[in-house]
């Protein structure tokens, strides 16, 4: 006997187009979207090094007595001390209720800088309750020289001429990264 042919030959098949359109229309305004939302956002960011040092470093460091300069905000005062007593403690209250004196700030540590013209570094140690704003705040005054301060001037160790300090101490590292007061 004799087989029957199939009938999937004789089916005739529906060729199917995909309207693009719609997915087309949503990627470009999605693209346009995002290039659009982009280009107003500006990341600013200030960079703190981690406190790095071996065994050896600290050692012969402190053969030295290094400054070490701490600038300390608590609730009511800021105090700027070094840990070795190179620099005597001195506290400064704040010029109103939970915003620390930033004139009497850079002032004392111009005066510092006059003393040690070569040192960069400065340890900030805030409690939790200091807000963004004020820390942003203080970092500026303790970070930079302002046009209307006197020259501080000190002699390179590279090529041995005097030069005028563009930064009090551009180097802010945090003291207390866990929050402890």
């Amino acid at each position: 006997m004799f087989k029957r042919p199939t009938s999937r030959r004789k089916t005739v098949h529906k060729e199917v187009q995909l309207n693009l359109v719609p997915i087309l229309d949503t990627m470009v305004t999605l693209i346009a979207f995002l290039l659009f939302t982009m280009s107003f956002l500006q990341i600013v960011s200030i960079e703190s090094p981690f406190p790095q040092a071996s065994a050896k470093d600290v050692e012969e460091k402190l053969k030295q007595r290094p400054l070490q300069l701490t600038l300390t905000l608590r609730e009511g005062e800021a105090e700027i001390w070094s840990p070795f007593e190179l620099v005597p403690a001195r506290k400064i209250p704040d010029a109103q209720p939970g915003t620390p004196d930033l004139k009497a700030i850079h002032s004392h540590l111009l005066d510092i800088k006059r003393k040690f013209p070569t040192e960069t570094k400065l340890v900030l140690v805030p409690t939790p309750a200091v807000n963004y704003d004020t820390l942003v705040s203080v970092m500026d005054a303790s970070r930079l020289v302002e046009p209307g301060d006197e020259p501080i001037y000190f002699q390179n160790s590279a090529t041995g001429v005097n030069e005028v300090a563009k930064a009090l101490f551009p180097e802010i590292v945090f003291g207390n990264l866990l929050g402890e007061s």
